[in-house]
């Protein structure tokens, strides 16, 4: 069997660039992780990509840009993985019926690692067309079950290469761990953080952009102006001992936290009651509540989850999973390390 030449269209973020480490350091994978050039090619292609420019009159020649993308890609047989990153730009640049024309022998693989409502097109603000998407690609890959069965694609979870912080396997210093902004969880959070204090537990929350006259001092509570880089949460995920998610009402799918305590090999405490239907749930090192009054603290208190070893789950997460299920969905062979 001749091996396709993987080519992924990633993307630039932080936590992509974490997540997608294993394809961004093989050699037999192309990593194209934005669609704006540096330098002077830039500035002329964020011009020609203006919002407001095009509102007024359609900037000629996005398309173009294609060939600059894959200007190092040979051959014909070539599977692209094109990231949500690059779908919400697809109004512009058309590389959907691009890769269509000029490969005609590669596959087109789309995979979206959002709910496909908040995808939303650069230009127009609505929702990416799964139906032309469907029209170019071999296969469409939602990591959410629901979109899966709602619009009836193939479901894989999120990938996640495995996680090296900057001082290897650091040692715990506090037992509790939340990153986010407020949106309604603060009273929640400041609660669990006093519940945690009696029982002789030390957390540290980190909450963002909270208004000065809203801030509960708590020792533990730290308050930031603004968001934090991705390398600094991964070492507060690494020096604790439970990561803490309090998912908004109407999002049900694993989210990063999940990667980053299998990866990290913690324990997770969540409220995204839907989780327990996940193939990735494992009471060992996932625990759900409700709200402050039915947690389970001898799940926290108690030893790691997986003591004798790392969370067996990296293995279906990990981004080599995501190119076996291409290959098996498309019956190809990739080219890969």
């Amino acid at each position: 069997m001749n091996k396709f030449k993987l080519v992924i269209f990633g993307d630039e973020w932080d936590v992509y660039q974490v997540a997608h480490k294993d394809w961004i350091e093989d050699p037999k994978i192309t990593y194209i992780p934005t669609f704006r050039p540096k330098g002077v090619p830039g500035f002329l292609q964020r011009v020609q990509f203006n919002p407001r420019l095009n509102n007024m009159l359609s900037m000629p020649g996005k398309n173009l840009w294609n060939r600059y993308y894959l200007r190092h890609t040979d051959g014909q047989r070539v599977c692209f993985l094109i990231t949500e990153h690059w779908l919400r730009m697809e109004n512009g640049i058309k590389l959907l019926p691009f890769l269509r024309q000029h490969y005609p022998e590669g596959k087109i693989v789309c995979f979206t690692q959002d709910l496909i409502h908040t995808i939303k097109d650069h230009y127009s603000h609505k929702p990416i067309d799964v139906d032309y998407i469907k029209n170019y690609a071999d296969a469409l890959i939602s990591y959410d079950k629901t979109d899966a069965t709602k619009y009836g694609i193939f479901y894989h979870p999120t990938v996640f290469s495995p996680i090296q912080t900057e001082d290897g396997k650091q040692q715990e210093q506090y037992d509790l761990y939340f990153l986010g902004r407020d949106k309604g969880r603060l009273n929640t959070l400041v609660k669990i953080h006093d519940e945690a204090s009696k029982r002789g537990l030390k957390c540290r929350f980190v909450l963002l952009e909270v208004p000065k006259a809203m801030q509960a001092q708590r020792d533990g509570i730290v308050y930031l102006p603004s968001t934090v880089s991705y390398a600094e949460n991964l070492q507060g995920c690494a020096g604790c001992k439970c990561i803490i998610e309090m998912l908004q009402a109407d999002a049900c799918s694993p989210t990063f936290r999940t990667w980053e305590t299998i990866m990290l090999n913690k324990k997770l405490l969540t409220n995204n009651a839907s989780i327990t239907k996940s193939e990735l749930y494992d009471p060992r090192y996932i625990s759900v509540f409700h709200d402050e009054t039915d947690i389970d603290w001898d799940f926290i208190i108690a030893g790691p989850a997986f003591p004798d070893g790392e969370n067996p789950h990296q293995k279906a997460i990990v981004p080599d999973a995501l190119i076996s299920f291409i290959e098996n969905i498309l019956k190809i062979q990739i080219d890969r390390t």
